[in-house]
């Protein structure tokens, strides 16, 4: 399991900035342990900041899928939620000359709603899986091992998830029309919770990346 990049702690003293980051570890290792994952790999690169580390990621993932013998791969879809789910969308786009790449849907503002567990445009050859109550069990055991997250955890859904093989996006163009997820909040940008970035922004550091 590859973590991209790592969670930012917001305002706040160093000692409180560094206790949280512990925290946001413990939680991690957590539920690693919980899903039976002994190996793993974390960037040291803080959460909006994978677009300025394209190529390293790339380079780095691209390493651990040959010297692992790595033939499957599951990333974030392609869908505005979260700047660095869509540009890991874009890197493991990359990977596919090796792996099989496969994406999953989070959440995503398409049509002005959320919405979870759900790709924006349907394929047929997408596979969804309907929860039964022990999975869903299980699925708020992992959640609620993420309390420093719980605020924004809780428009998450329970009842199914779905995954596909990777679509062929165009990542010259933002994931679909209208607002993105991560700016609905956009006249709050001054707020560390809030993403201060444009689409276009991640847009052009994408196609101006060496692997586009």
């Amino acid at each position: 399991m590859v973590f991209s990049q790592k969670k930012k702690c917001g305002f706040g003293k160093k000692k409180s900035i560094k206790k949280k980051k512990k925290l946001r570890n413990e939680e991690m290792k957590k539920s690693l342990q919980l899903l039976g994952v002994k190996k793993f790999f974390m960037q040291d690169i803080p959460t909006r900041e994978l677009k300025e580390n394209i190529e390293k990621t790339f380079r780095k993932i691209n390493f651990l899928v040959k010297n692992h013998k790595i033939d499957t791969i599951f990333c974030p879809a392609y869908e505005g939620g979260h700047q660095d789910h869509d540009v890991s969308n874009f890197i493991c786009s990359r990977l596919q000359n090796s792996s099989k790449v496969y994406e999953y849907p989070e959440y995503n503002f398409s049509k002005g709603q959320i919405n979870c567990n759900e790709f924006i445009k349907p394929t047929k050859n997408q596979v969804t899986l309907k929860l039964s109550v022990n999975e869903k069990k299980e699925k708020i055991k992992l959640l609620e091992i993420y309390n420093s997250e719980k605020e924004n955890l809780d428009y998450l859904h329970l009842e199914k998830e779905c995954y596909r093989e990777l679509y062929h996006y165009d990542y010259s163009q933002p994931p679909h029309i209208g607002k993105l997820f991560y700016r609905r909040f956009s006249f709050f940008s001054w707020h560390p919770r809030v993403d201060s970035d444009t689409p276009e922004n991640i847009i052009k550091k994408i196609v101006n990346s060496e692997i586009f």
